[in-house]
């Protein structure tokens, strides 16, 4: 079943419209540039804030799961190490069919309309755009959503499209399959890989199998190909 979240599971406060925002980008100095913009914004509160996708999503899942307060807007850069935020928008939107996601790059925002709004995501704007990201911050404020324009599309259209699509690999795969994954990436052979993890080198290809089969590929040179890019080596 989906769960798809209500306003009242949100940290937002409904009677003064103060919008609590997650802030998310790989580039620390960018990160400590726009909190400090956006925290002297009126009714904005920035809530918590990751230079690194793994673990802004690992911090999500805490929120997800009542830990702590979900945010009211999600804004991540698109290309990070650890995970890209194009792939955390499609295992948020996965289960999330509310909070708008809101892309930010420092490079040509358009270039990356097509995989965001895939992905779930409701806009994509530049890093130096802050009037139109103050205008989006305000706009979930006063009506806790945020209007959108093709290609992308609303929270919950997004959500049941993806639910439709079956589940994520970043969500299927294993943590011994994303270690073994990523020290493939790293340039780490199987033998090499079994070594340090004291296993068989047939465990190691058991991994990989499985692993490849999660992500839809044939081998472990498109698994590797593949989960390089969503880690963003």
């Amino acid at each position: 079943m989906s769960q798809q979240q209500t306003p009242s599971a949100t940290g937002s406060d409904q009677t003064t419209g103060t919008v609590q925002v997650v802030l998310v980008d790989n580039d620390i100095l960018a990160l400590k540039m726009l909190r400090e913009i956006m925290s002297a914004w009126p009714r904005v509160a920035i809530t918590w804030t990751e230079h690194n996708g793994s673990d802004a999503f690992d911090h999500y899942r805490q929120c997800e799961s009542g830990i702590r307060d979900l945010p009211d807007l999600f804004i991540t850069d698109i290309s990070m190490r650890g995970l890209s935020g194009v792939d955390m928008s499609r295992a948020i939107r996965y289960t999330n069919g509310t909070m708008p996601i809101l892309g930010i790059t420092s490079y040509e925002p358009t270039q990356f309309y097509h995989d965001a709004a895939d992905a779930g995501m409701q806009a994509v704007i530049g890093k130096n755009e802050l009037s139109a990201l103050k205008s989006i911050i305000m706009e979930v404020a006063d009506t806790g959503a945020l209007a959108v324009r093709p290609p992308f599309e609303a929270p919950g259209r997004a959500h049941l499209r993806i639910r439709q699509e079956g589940l994520p690999y970043i969500l299927s795969l294993s943590q011994q399959e994303k270690q073994v994954l990523t020290m493939c990436s790293h340039g780490y052979s199987n033998a090499d890989i079994a070594q340090v993890l004291d296993v068989s080198p047939s465990t190691i290809n058991t991994y990989i199998t499985r692993a490849s089969r999660k992500m839809g590929v044939t081998n472990k040179r498109e698994a590797v190909a593949l989960w390089t890019k969503t880690i963003g080596l």
